[in-house]
């Protein structure tokens, strides 16, 4: 499968939203503290302004909240930009070649990676999907299990 590209020229206006909303939610508990209107309103317009930038209508600014805690802004603004995964009933065989791109390390980074993570657990219908590829001893295989072990459990789980 190949990943979307993205519109490059976008990625520094998504990159300032994530971090000025970030920093902002770090700053004041502006999603549980009642008093912090102000915060709460700039934080609304951040989520407008990253709808419009992104035209995802579903992406929440709060998921970027202490970003850096699990990847780089611009990995989260390139997450940002790329198409909403959804269902498209791909055949076990494209599924299968999906799960050993895992495997053969061909990913140029690491938003490609956590796309197509995305794009299997839609397809799939897993929700801890990448505890299949990262954990497998967390959905019941032994913790190296070879790539065809994997794709036949995943196979068999889906829903």
């Amino acid at each position: 499968m190949e990943i979307p590209k993205i519109d490059e020229s976008k990625l520094p206006a998504v990159m300032k939203l994530i971090d000025d909303a970030a920093r902002l939610m770090e700053d004041t508990d502006c999603c549980f503290d009642e008093t912090a209107v102000e915060a709460r309103k700039k934080l609304d317009t951040y989520q407008k302004q990253l709808v419009e930038i992104t035209g995802r209508e579903n992406l929440d600014i709060k998921s970027f909240m202490e970003y850096w805690s699990y990847t780089d802004l611009e990995t989260a603004a390139t997450k940002a930009l790329l198409p909403a995964p959804v269902k498209t009933g791909l055949s076990d065989e494209q599924i299968s070649e999906m799960i050993y791109q895992f495997f053969d390390g061909e990913f140029e980074n690491e938003s490609d990676m956590d796309y197509l993570l995305e794009v299997l657990e839609a397809e799939t219908g897993l929700e801890d999907f990448s505890d299949y590829i990262f954990y497998p001893d967390n959905v019941g295989l032994n913790p190296d299990a070879a790539p065809d072990e994997i794709i036949a459990k995943v196979l068999s789980d889906r829903k």
